[in-house]
C-alpha cells in the first residue's frame, strides 16, 4: 500500500483566495483603526497629564517659595535685590519660565526682566491678595503662560505680599508635541508590525486551506463525512509520535468495537491502550516493518490489516481494516458443501453399482434376497460408522447447526482415510441449546476443534505413528456443555503456545503472514468471553492430544458477542 502523497493541489491558477483577501483587509483595517484609537487616546491623556503637571509644578514652585524664611520681612522692606535674587534662584532651579514676587497692591519686585520690576503685574491677583489661591491661563509679558498666585502672609498671618509662577504654554506645547512624537512613531511601529503580522497570517491560512473558498471547506468536509460513512472499509489514522487517534470512521469503530461517540483528535484524542484495542493489534502497529494485507484475528473478527506510514510535519500512520469474518465463513461452507458434494458422488456411485445388484437378483426372481440385500446397504448407508447414524445423531443433538456440522466432518474425516468416532454419551438436549449465539459459539468451538484433530491425526497416519481417528465426545454436566475431542496425532509440545493467533504446525514460509494458526486462538476467545475453560493434555497412551472444552449454558453478561468464523490452525 503506497503513501499517500501530501503535497497540496496547485492552486497557482485560482486567482487567490477571496477569504485570504478578506481576512487580510479586515486584519489591515484593524490594525489600523486599533493604533490610531490607541494613540489618540495615548495622546489625550498624554497633553492632559502634561497639562496638570504644569499646574501642580507652579503651584509648588509659588507655595515653596511663599513659605520660604525671610521672603515676607524682604516683601515687608522692599528688598527689592534680595527679592529678586531669592526669585531667579528659584526659577533657574525649577525650570519655570517665570517667578514673580509682588505687594498686595501688585506692584512687581522681582521679574525675569529687571526692567519691569516696579510695574503693575499683569493678571488676576486680587483674590490672592485676599488670602486665596489662584491657578489660571493668562498672557502676560512673556507671552500666554499657566500661571498660579499664593499669598505671602506675615508673621500675624495677614497677606504682606503674593508670589506668582508660570510656565510658558510654548513650553508645554513643546513638551506634548514631544510625548506625541514619541507615539507616533510607536503607533507607526504597531501599524507596520501589525501589517506584516497580518500579511504572514494571511499566507499561513492559505497554506493551510490550500487557496479554498469558505464554500469549497465546507463542500469538502460534508465529501469527507460522506466518504467516511459510506466507506467499507475500517480507517483509522494516528499520530506516529504520540499515537493519538486522529481519524476514525464508523466501520473501524465497529470492527474494534470501540465507541461510536469517540471523539478523534490530534492533542487530546485518545490512545489505542486506552481504548483497549486487542494487544495483538496495538503490537503490530507499533512495529515499523510493512504491514500489507496481514491477516489477524482481533478480538474475534479476523481482519486484513494494512498500515502506511505518511511523511510530514506531523507524520500519521493510515491503518486500514477489512472484515474477513464473514469471507472465512462463506470459505468454510464452501469447503463444506465441497465435502457434501463429494459424498453424495460417491454415494450415487455406490448406489448405481447397489441397484444395479439388485436389479439382477429380481430378474433371476431372488426377490427376498434383493430385498434384504436392499435393507442391508440401506443400514449402512445411514450408520455413520463411527458410533451414531444420521438419523440418531440429528434426534441426540438438538442443535442442528452443530448435528450438520458434525455430520459434514465425519463425511470429510472419511474422505480422508479418517475416522471420527462419536462418544455414545454424546447428547445436547432442546432445554440446553440456548440461543442463536450460543449455538455459533459451540459450532466455532467444535469445528475448530475438529479440523485441528482430523488435521493432526492424518498427518500421524501419513507417517504411520497413527491410525487416523479422532473421538468427539459432547454432553451436559452442571451447567456447561463439556466439549471432548481426542486425536492419536503428534501431540503439541507447547500446548499454551498452541492458543495464540499465529501459532501452528503447518510450517508457513518464513516471514510469511497467511492467516494460519488463529483456530485455537479463537476458541479461547470464545470460551473466555463465555466464562468457561480450556484444559489440553494427551491421550490415555500418552499418544495425540485431548482439548476438554466447558461453555457455560448462559453466558457471561458482559462484551457483545461477534460471528467469527471457525478458522482452521
Amino acid at each position: 500500500m503506497s503513501a499517500p502523497s501530501t503535497e497540496p493541489p496547485d492552486t497557482r491558477g485560482r486567482g487567490g483566495s477571496r477569504l485570504v483577501r478578506r481576512l487580510l483587509v479586515l486584519e489591515i483595517v484593524t490594525v489600523v483603526l486599533t493604533a490610531v484609537i490607541a494613540g489618540g487616546v495615548s495622546a489625550w491623556s498624554t497633553r492632559e497629564t502634561i497639562e496638570r503637571d504644569a499646574v501642580d509644578k507652579v503651584l509648588a514652585v509659588s507655595v515653596a517659595l511663599a513659605a520660604s524664611p525671610g521672603l515676607a520681612d524682604a516683601v515687608v522692606a522692599r528688598d527689592v535685590p534680595r527679592i529678586q535674587a531669592a526669585a531667579e534662584a528659584t526659577r533657574a532651579g525649577t525650570g519655570v519660565s517665570f517667578v514673580t514676587v509682588m505687594d498686595p497692591a501688585g506692584t512687581r519686585l522681582s521679574h525675569p526682566e529687571p526692567a519691569r520690576i516696579g510695574e503693575t503685574y499683569q493678571g488676576t491677583f486680587l483674590p490672592a491678595a485676599g488670602g486665596a489661591t489662584l491657578v489660571e491661563t493668562f498672557p502676560g509679558t512673556l507671552g500666554l503662560s499657566v500661571r498660579a498666585i499664593v499669598p505671602v502672609l506675615g508673621a500675624d498671618g495677614i497677606v504682606v505680599g503674593m508670589v506668582a509662577a508660570g510656565q510658558l504654554r510654548v513650553q508645554v506645547a513643546d513638551r506634548i508635541a514631544r510625548e506625541l512624537a514619541v507615539l507616533a512613531l510607536a503607533a507607526a511601529v504597531a501599524i507596520a508590525l501589525g501589517v506584516g503580522l497580518a500579511w504572514l497570517a494571511a499566507r499561513r491560512v492559505k497554506r493551510d486551506t490550500l487557496g479554498l473558498e469558505p464554500h469549497e471547506i465546507t463542500a469538502l468536509h460534508r465529501h469527507h463525512e460522506a466518504v467516511m460513512a459510506a466507506m467499507r472499509e475500517g480507517l483509522l489514522v494516528l499520530d506516529a509520535d504520540s499515537g493519538r487517534v486522529v481519524v476514525l470512521n464508523a466501520e473501524a469503530a465497529r470492527l474494534l468495537g470501540l465507541p461510536a461517540t469517540l471523539a478523534p483528535s490530534r492533542a487530546a484524542g485518545p490512545t489505542l491502550d486506552e481504548l483497549g484495542v486487542d494487544p495483538a493489534l496495538r503490537e503490530r502497529l507499533a512495529d515499523r516493518s510493512p504491514v500489507t494485507d496481514e491477516t489477524m484475528l482481533v478480538g474475534e473478527r479476523l481482519l486484513l490489516v494494512n498500515r502506511a506510514e505518511v511523511a510530514g510535519p506531523a507524520p500519521d500512520l493510515v491503518v486500514t481494516l477489512r472484515d474477513r469474518t464473514e469471507l472465512e465463513a462463506m470459505t468454510r461452507e464452501l469447503d463444506d458443501a465441497r465435502s457434501v458434494t463429494r459424498a453424495l458422488r460417491f454415494a450415487a456411485h455406490e448406489h448405481a453399482n447397489h441397484l444395479q445388484a439388485v436389479s439382477t437378483l429380481i430378474e433371476l426372481g431372488a426377490q427376498d434376497d434383493a430385498r434384504d440385500l436392499a435393507q442391508r446397504w440401506t443400514r449402512d448407508l445411514l450408520d455413520a460408522g463411527d458410533g451414531a447414524g444420521d438419523g440418531d445423531l440429528r434426534d441426540r443433538l438438538a442443535d442442528p447447526a452443530l448435528a450438520a456440522l458434525v455430520l459434514d466432518k465425519a463425511t470429510d474425516a472419511r474422505d480422508r482415510g479418517l475416522a471420527l468416532r462419536i462418544g455414545e454419551g454424546t447428547a445436547l438436549a432442546a432445554a440446553d441449546t440456548g440461543d442463536d449465539q450460543a449455538s455459533t459459539d459451540r459450532v466455532t468451538v467444535v469445528g475448530n476443534l475438529l479440523d485441528n484433530a482430523l488435521d493432526a491425526a492424518l498427518e500421524s497416519a501419513h507417517d504411520g505413528r497413527g491410525g487416523g481417528v479422532v473421538e468427539l465426545d459432547l454432553h451436559v454436566e452442571d451447567g456447561a456443555v463439556v466439549v471432548r475431542v481426542a486425536d492419536d496425532g503428534p501431540g503439541l509440545a507447547d500446548p499454551e503456545a498452541a492458543f495464540t493467533p499465529g501459532w501452528s504446525t503447518k510450517h508457513a514460509e518464513e516471514g510469511r503472514r497467511d492467516g494460519r494458526g488463529l483456530g485455537l486462538a479463537l476458541v479461547r476467545r470464545v470460551v473466555d468471553r463465555r466464562g468457561g475453560s480450556v484444559e489440553v493434555g494427551a491421550g490415555e497412551d500418552g499418544r495425540g492430544t485431548v482439548f476438554t472444552v466447558r461453555l457455560p449454558i448462559s453466558p457471561r453478561p458482559a462484551q457483545s458477542p461477534v460471528d467469527s468464523p471457525a478458522a482452521s490452525r
